[in-house]
């Protein structure tokens, strides 16, 4: 569309995707990754240099027990929340 000698349109809208954040993903929360893994948030982990400038969330998955890796945030489906408790 063309209106008074300006594009007119919805190219502003097109390709906006809204990704996750690391706030989008408390500590103690269920989340699953892209292999179908479920696991547990335990760490938030921020750009680790200027060459590396992606978050991270590090996540200890159920099953084995012990085992975890770092993925950003878009790539994981928060299940459920987990209840943190600051409790000493």
């Amino acid at each position: 569309m063309q209106s008074n000698g300006r594009l007119v349109g919805l190219v502003g809208l097109v390709g906006v995707v809204e990704r996750l954040d690391m706030e989008d993903f408390p500590i103690g929360s269920v989340v699953q990754t892209p292999s179908g893994r479920t696991g547990t948030v335990i760490k938030h982990r921020g750009a680790q240099s200027r060459h590396d400038l992606f978050q991270r969330i590090i996540i200890e998955f159920d099953e084995p027990y012990g085992d975890t890796v770092a993925l950003q945030p878009h790539l994981l489906t928060f299940i459920n929340g987990g209840k943190v408790s600051n409790d000493c």
